[in-house]
């Protein structure tokens, strides 16, 4: 039985080592709202924010504005196996990563109320690889999906604006182990829909997005010449956020964001996750043509406990022209080599300063502080740290 660990673990490893919260990264990787914590629902401090995140938000900017940028992303991931499930007892570090997440957004606004808005990035993905591991069996896999986003915002008054982004988002998935993997992609599409309303000071951000799912055609073998075409879903998600701007004459700025991610409901993650609840915040001192930020933001482990015998609508795997069937044992031996997002707590700290009147440049570090989680018979260690920057230009 423990030689189809190998094949599982390839299949599983979309949801590994993807920054904070769960497999997304949310607002984590954009160059402003990255050093606030990944805040940025009520009143972001970067137009790629404004389109990946609160679609309601891009009414507050104005003209032609567009961002360019990466942020560079490395994860540190070490497990230690008892042997119980794969035979062998094994430790190591996986050697996955590191990785560049792009950062492309555009916004333009038509007249004083409708604002346009469109970006690319990486919504969700990486993987983990523990390859030429003496009795780890070689779990390797990797799955990045892009997210090709474009909306659009209305200010119904002076107070509240409304929006809605579509997502099409492509997934991109690919494993090296003997001869039951596959190089696959496919296509998923998602939409947001969002609010905010600005009292004073004080604005007030929400947003709904439902799920995005992915199938992955002909990636695991179970028989000679069949395979599964596994699904799997971002969640939907509910998100608030709330910013005010009151204190230090308006140079300080204060945000907290809440999000709420239905891993329970989304396709194969159900069976390895559980829901998720995200807590970000994040200020903003601005002096002069210069802004200094800081961020701290705190997710829940989604790592499901009670696990079953079975990730999606895979049972059971082809090894050596043998059908062998899944149990809980290894379901938690791929949760812990290839799904173990157990980070909690992320701190951040950026930099942002007008270079002229037209163009801006945004910076961020971030390290999601390492932490150990028993997951069935393996010990995990995980953590991860990025840095990214990205220049915006602005046309009134």
């Amino acid at each position: 039985m423990a030689v189809v660990l190998p094949i599982l673990c390839f299949q599983f490893s979309s949801p590994a080592n993807a920054s904070n919260y769960g497999t997304d990264l949310n607002l984590t990787m954009m160059p402003a709202a990255g050093g606030m914590g990944g805040v940025g629902i009520a009143q972001p401090q970067d137009v790629g924010a404004a389109v990946f995140g609160n679609p309601a938000t891009l009414t507050q900017y104005q003209g032609t504005q567009f961002m360019f940028g990466a942020t560079f992303y490395d994860v540190n991931v070490s497990a230690e196996h008892d042997g119980t499930t794969s035979g062998t007892p094994w430790s190591a570090d996986s050697d996955a990563g590191p990785y560049l997440v792009p950062n492309v957004a555009l916004t333009q606004s038509l007249g004083s109320d409708t604002v346009l808005g469109a970006g690319l990035t990486v919504v969700a993905g990486v993987g983990s690889d523990f390859r030429n591991v003496t009795g780890s069996l070689d779990p390797l896999a990797e799955i990045l999906v892009f997210g090709a986003n474009a909306g659009v915002a209305h200010k119904l008054n002076e107070n509240f604006s409304v929006g809605g982004m579509l997502t099409i988002g492509m997934g991109l998935g690919q494993a090296g182990l003997n001869s039951n993997t596959a190089s696959t992609s496919n296509f998923g599409v998602r939409g947001t829909l969002g609010a905010t309303y600005e009292a004073g000071d004080t604005t007030i951000g929400a947003y709904y997005r439902s799920p995005l799912a992915i199938k992955y055609k002909n990636m695991v073998q179970y028989s000679a010449t069949q395979y599964h075409s596994p699904t799997f879903e971002q969640p939907q998600e509910v998100g608030i956020g709330i910013a005010n701007k009151s204190l230090m004459r308006g140079d300080l700025l204060l945000a907290a964001d809440v999000i709420w991610k239905d891993w329970s409901s989304a396709e194969s993650y159900q069976d390895l996750y559980d829901d998720q609840h995200v807590f970000a915040i994040g200020a903003q001192y601005s002096t002069g043509p210069y802004r200094i930020r800081a961020g701290f933001s705190h997710a829940d482990s989604p790592i499901k406990n009670n696990v079953g015998s079975s990730v999606g609508d895979i049972t059971s795997l082809s090894v050596g022209g043998t059908t062998v069937a899944m149990n809980p044992a290894l379901t938690q031996y791929v949760q812990a080599t290839n799904a173990e997002v157990i980070w909690e707590n992320q701190a951040t700290l950026g930099f942002g300063m007008d270079i002229t009147s037209n163009i801006v440049v945004d910076a961020h570090v971030g390290y999601s502080f390492k932490r150990d989680e028993q997951i069935g018979a393996t010990d995990v260690d995980a953590g991860a740290w990025q840095a990214g920057i990205a220049f915006t230009w602005q046309f009134q």
